[in-house]
């Protein structure tokens, strides 16, 4: 069944966003989700487990960040050809996308396997955690690939307006997930006891059943994009479009992973197992926490990039202020919440009094500054769309390379984990405060 893009140049801008960012925050949500499910299982499986896990994590977030600012390069070019009615150039622009995202996940898939075992060493992977590591990116390094395609899928789906089918596709994975985990992990019934490798392999199958979901989508239900009549002259095009806002956002969004295995390793090398087991349990709990701004910063480019595309501008301004709004209300909720719930919030992944301990303060620093952080990757996504990705990028290297970092290594060293944490909030507040006023107050808002 064809259906003609939803028009987001008409009608209330704040609508759209809303209509859009309850379905995109259930889709993360069970994303995320899985991903706590999978540290909470490890962290009862063990200690090396979860901090073995915690590496792990990081490699595969940088690899999904490939695929993250592929996606925003996908929902750019798709996003302003809707924009300037041109269905026949979207079309080919999705069919072209899949290609690339495809044949990028194998590269980094072989060259990951190639490289691993001394990047974990250089991390601090000691003797307990770096096989457990190494058991894990067995299977979770080629689910990258798979997971490409699903999300390259949803960018499609996504550029056209849509929230509801893009959504259903990812928490189909998702769910899917959830339910394998435990008997692959624990070997329940009649499967095998895997451990970290059964996490892993779960993950895999979920994502592939995924990516078949949402190639159904896009190629037969809703016609969004086919092969037919695409030259590799247009390919080749096509390509050139989504890498000028996909190469800037690849960099945007590997650098957050990139830092954070920086981090980890600072911690790993100066601290401890228990530490990094914290670490890790607070990054997912973090993550959980901003759902709903990971949700507001995947549908904002879908109405900045139409309303971009047809030239109003005012619109695509009112798109901005309406979010980072959000940010701050969400912000300030969810800050209050993780801090009245600091000393509960780390029982739930681990039984290990250490590491609850070590964990505890981060739930009273850090999330009262999640407004900032959100700003920073909300604006960076609906400037992307725009074709102004060098915004994000820049928002980003200020934030993780110039702020993150060094604030975490000071903190470290002078304060053990807290001080991490101190560093972790500080730099949330000063980067949204610059990405807030470059974007309300220097950023163009037209489409390029």
């Amino acid at each position: 069944m064809a259906r003609t893009a939803i028009d987001l140049t008409k009608g209330s801008t704040s609508r759209h966003i809303l209509r859009m960012v309850g379905p995109f925050w259930l889709a993360i949500l069970a994303l995320t989700s899985a991903s706590v499910v999978d540290t909470i299982y490890l962290g009862h499986y063990s200690t090396n487990a979860l901090a073995a896990v915690g590496f792990c994590a990081l490699i595969i977030f940088f690899g999904n960040s490939v695929n993250i600012g592929l996606g925003a390069g996908t929902l750019s070019a798709i996003s302003r050809a809707i924009g300037r009615k041109d269905r026949k150039l979207s079309s080919a622009h999705g069919a072209s996308a899949l290609l690339l995202a495809f044949m990028i996940m194998i590269v980094i898939c072989i060259a990951s396997f190639l490289v691993i075992s001394p990047v974990l060493d250089l991390l601090g992977a000691n003797a307990e955690t770096k096989p457990l590591a190494l058991d894990y990116l067995k299977f979770g390094l080629p689910a990258l690939i798979v997971m490409g395609l699903a999300m390259m899928s949803n960018n499609v789906l996504r550029a056209g307006g849509e929230a509801l089918l893009p959504s259903t596709i990812m928490i189909s994975g998702a769910v899917l997930n959830i339910i394998i985990d435990p008997f692959l992990i624990f070997g329940l019934g009649p499967f095998p006891r895997m451990g970290v490798q059964g996490a892993s392999l779960a993950t895999l199958i979920a994502n592939g059943f995924a990516a078949g979901f949402g190639l159904y989508v896009v190629f037969f239900h809703r016609r969004a994009v086919t092969f037919a009549g695409l030259t590799f002259a247009r390919i080749k095009a096509s390509w050139a479009a989504i890498l000028r806002v996909g190469l800037p956002a690849i960099g945007t969004n590997t650098i957050v992973p990139i830092t954070g295995l920086v981090a980890i390793a600072i911690v790993a090398r100066n601290l401890g197992t228990t530490e990094v087991a914290a670490f890790t349990l607070t990054s997912r709990a973090e993550m959980l926490a901003l759902t709903v701004l990971y949700a507001l910063s995947a549908c904002i480019g879908a109405v900045t990039g139409q309303n971009g595309g047809a030239g109003l501008t005012d619109r695509v301004r009112e798109t901005f202020i309406f979010s980072i709004k959000i940010c701050f209300v969400w912000g300030a909720f969810i800050g209050l919440v993780m801090g009245l719930l600091a000393t509960v919030i780390p029982q739930i992944f681990t039984k290990d009094a250490a590491v609850i301990a070590a964990a505890t303060p981060y739930f009273w620093i850090v999330p009262v500054t999640f407004a900032g952080y959100g700003v920073v990757f909300v604006a960076a996504a609906g400037l992307n769309a725009l074709g102004r990705p060098s915004y994000g990028l820049t928002f980003t290297i200020i934030r993780s390379v110039f702020m993150y970092l060094p604030l975490v290594w000071l903190g470290v060293h002078f304060y053990g984990l807290t001080g991490a944490y101190a560093g972790i909030a500080a730099a949330n507040l000063m980067s949204g405060a610059i990405a807030l006023y470059t974007t309300l107050k220097k950023a163009p808002m037209e489409a390029v």
